[in-house]
């Protein structure tokens, strides 16, 4: 089997008793590659095999003292116990039994929570403990739990939470049940008062309490290998008609599937905590170099030809949105999944630093596919992106968006799980989010798909990036390749950066290095992040009120009273009915000809973005 750990929790059970101490006690050699392991430091500290990082199990005192600051832990209701617990068994009473598991573990029950704080930050802890009856959840564990969660709610403080074990407490009947209804009540409260909530899944973690409250964190991580599941892998084994996959059930096979949002290594899991609960408590890091980047100015970018900006746009060496999240963001912490079932990569996001000032970042991801290089957003993606936009909003975060996409998914498996209803759902939370809002259109915005992530306080657009009303792949000859998609259709489209700031639509072209951002990366980046650094100051001067008046203005009076718009909409509908090439030269020259007038006296457009 390949995670001994699950071997061992379903050979003994999960009363707390043989697995526990099995698993606790100081070998010389690694359980499951063999390997010497009794002078290791990394055994020795956390409990983690050096060479194949198989993780063994924690005490919840143990857990406690890798976490917390020294010295900062202060236990509450260390001594809460049953006045008069329920008994099912005449030959082990459930009073014996709970006596037995404190002489041996030294605890009082399952539940050890407190004060403490990690990395200066201070928090109210929860961890349960699998040596105590399996960290099952009894009413005193429910009602350490509860505390604990609504005196963070009621002091403000971030709450992190150790799940390992949290099954049934079968002695206390259906009142072991009540627990998961009376946590998540209390874990309610926490979310409407916006505080940060952090769950950590460790070995096993199964049953009541995952089923509950460690289900509702802001952000979920697990540590690698553990079990994870409402129900015990022994059970699964038993209803599965066929044999399991050898990762089913593991921390792994939730994060491909969507249901967490990282694997932490239990070496780098106080960092990781420490830097999530600094983020989303708007904790600043440092100095960084804000001020000299908001006193940089950049080279006034050139015009672009069409064809150019759309050969470029579409080079498969051109930077990935993450690639532009790693180079300005440090450090950046990806988030994973939709929480339901999957963690498509068609959009990625995370939190991080931007030069010491915390933010939340969302981006179109291309990806290669077996028909080329496709890049639509779909469904699942579009909802992984609604729950960086909770957080940004929950948080007061500023949030970022990276635009790249030929627009949204066509198929009919998209349809079927509600593309138009994700569409929809993002764009009313980015109409709403109380935050300031940049999108950034880094390659290719095609349609409703780009514009999901586009509706923003401030629209950055690369130099040779290209935006478009349709997806140009289904309207121009596609899918692949684009052979109607022609320099003067390209044209025609008034698809550049140049074409769509005269529309009003874009606030800023952000130069490039010549011939795209692929020929220097790192140039592309920093000019990238000195826009988006010079437009969140500017924002984050207006309250919350006024920023969203004006977002609201901004895109009510889009397109109003616009020769731009209205000559932009009548070239694509002549444009998808076959104009002729004659046609074609009449339409550019009344283009080039009203973008002379343009010169001389602004649009009623550009006169309302002005305002």
């Amino acid at each position: 089997m390949r995670n001994l750990a699950n071997f061992l929790v379903h050979l003994f059970g999960r009363d707390g008793d043989l697995s526990s101490v099995y698993l606790s006690a100081v070998h010389d050699r690694c359980l499951l590659c063999e390997e010497p392991i009794a002078e290791s430091p990394a055994y020795l500290t956390y409990r983690v095999c050096p060479f194949c990082r198989f993780h063994y199990t924690l005490s919840a005192r143990e857990r406690i003292e890798l976490l917390v600051d020294k010295g900062t832990f202060k236990e509450s209701h260390k001594y809460l116990g049953s006045v008069a617990p329920l008994s099912f068994s005449r030959r082990r009473p459930y009073r014996k039994l709970l006596t037995r598991e404190q002489n041996r573990t030294g605890l009082t029950e399952a539940a050890v929570t407190g004060r403490c704080r990690i990395d200066g930050v201070e928090t109210v802890l929860v961890v349960l403990d699998f040596g105590f009856m399996g960290g099952s959840m009894g009413s005193v564990v429910g009602e350490k739990v509860a505390t604990a969660l609504e005196t963070a709610a009621r002091r403000d403080l971030p709450l992190v939470a150790v799940v390992t074990g949290g099954g049934v407490r079968v002695q206390e009947g259906v009142l072991s049940l009540m627990q998961m209804a009376k946590t998540v009540t209390a874990a309610n409260r926490l979310r409407e008062k916006k505080v940060p909530f952090l769950v950590v899944l460790a070995n096993p973690s199964t049953g009541q309490a995952y089923a509950s409250f460690a289900n509702l964190a802001d952000v979920i991580l697990a540590e690698p290998g553990c079990l994870i599941g409402l129900s015990p892998l022994r059970t699964l084994r038993e209803v599965s008609p066929a044999p399991l996959p050898l990762d089913a059930h593991t921390a792994e096979a939730h994060l491909v599937h969507g249901l967490l949002d990282n694997v932490v290594d239990r070496e780098a899991l106080q960092s990781r905590l420490a830097t999530l609960l600094q983020i989303l408590t708007c904790q600043k890091q440092g100095k960084g170099n804000h001020k000299d980047l908001l006193k940089t100015d950049l080279e006034p970018p050139t015009s672009v030809e069409p064809w150019e900006a759309v050969t470029a746009a579409r080079n498969p060496e051109r930077p990935l949105a993450l690639n532009y999240m790693r180079a300005i963001l440090d450090p950046f912490i990806e988030l994973h999944g939709d929480r339901l079932n999957s963690d498509d990569r068609s959009i990625v996001g995370g939190v991080g630093y931007l030069c010491g000032e915390p933010v939340a970042v969302i981006g179109q991801q291309r990806r290669p596919s077996e028909e080329g290089d496709r890049y639509h957003v779909y469904p699942d993606g579009l909802r992984k992106a609604q729950r960086v936009i909770n957080l940004s909003d929950r948080f007061k975060l500023p949030l970022i968006t990276f635009i790249d996409t030929q627009g949204a998914d066509p198929g009919l498996e998209a349809e079927e799980q509600g593309i138009g209803n994700a569409v929809a759902q993002t764009l009313s939370l980015m109409a709403e989010v109380g935050t300031p809002v940049v999108s950034v259109i880094i390659g290719e915005a095609g349609s409703e798909g780009a514009l999901a992530l586009g509706l923003a306080d401030r629209i950055l657009m690369q130099q040779y990036a290209i935006y478009s009303p349709i997806s140009l792949n289904h309207n121009l000859g596609g899918p692949y390749p684009d052979h109607k998609l022609d320099r003067a259709a390209a044209e025609e489209l008034m698809l550049t950066a140049g074409d769509c700031q005269e529309l009003g639509i874009v606030d800023q072209v952000v130069p490039e290095p010549a011939h795209g951002s692929h020929t220097n990366v790192q140039e592309a980046a920093a000019a990238l992040q000195v826009s988006i650094v010079k437009h969140l100051a500017e924002l984050t001067k207006l309250s919350q009120g006024k920023l969203l008046k004006r977002r609201y203005r901004k895109f009510r009076r889009m397109g109003e009273q616009s020769s731009y718009s209205l000559e932009a909409m009548n070239l694509e509908v002549e444009l998808l009915m076959g104009i002729s090439s004659g046609d074609r030269k009449t339409a550019r020259g009344t283009r080039g000809q009203r973008k002379r007038t343009s010169e001389e006296e602004p649009s009623q457009v550009q006169k309302s973005a002005a305002d």
